[in-house]
């Protein structure tokens, strides 16, 4: 498939400009101090309320040895526990300590209010037409990855 050069130079300017609107490339993401990779790993244990590193690395798509060391980062300042699982002594299943679940809770209601705070100066049309926009681009790049 050959692409006009740019389609590609816009969709590359819009992914710089979202992620800059973000912050995601911040070194502390939301003012937490911990990387945006971080505060992923930390969501997802918190929606799954416990889980295997496995998963996270699947889900999140992070190389093993990364997410190891982000494990141990996380146990270490207090946020996750580690716990053998009862159905197989060889797999840990993680979860957020009541530290962890204050970030947790903490990253989704930043995160909520980040949104409202860059749309406040939309209309209720033009919000509805970024958010049906939005699920659009979602749904053709999952069919484009057969997700």
């Amino acid at each position: 498939m050959n692409l006009d050069d740019n389609i590609v130079a816009d969709i590359r300017q819009f992914n710089r400009f979202y992620t800059n609107i973000l912050g995601l490339l911040d070194k502390h993401v939301l003012n937490t101090g911990y990387s945006f990779t971080e505060a992923r790993v930390i969501l997802e244990i918190g929606f799954l309320e416990q889980c295997i590193a496995n998963h996270l690395v699947e889900k999140l798509d992070i190389d093993r040895s990364y997410m190891s060391r982000i494990l141990a980062k996380l146990s270490k300042d207090g946020l996750i526990i580690k716990e053998n699982s009862a159905l197989d002594s060889r797999t840990s299943l993680i979860r957020l300590t009541a530290e962890g679940t204050a970030l947790f809770n903490q990253l989704n209601e930043k995160s909520d209010e980040q949104i409202v705070r860059l749309l406040q100066r939309l209309s209720q049309k033009e919000i509805k037409e970024l958010h049906t926009s939005m699920l659009t681009i979602q749904k053709k790049l999952e069919k484009a990855e057969g997700i």
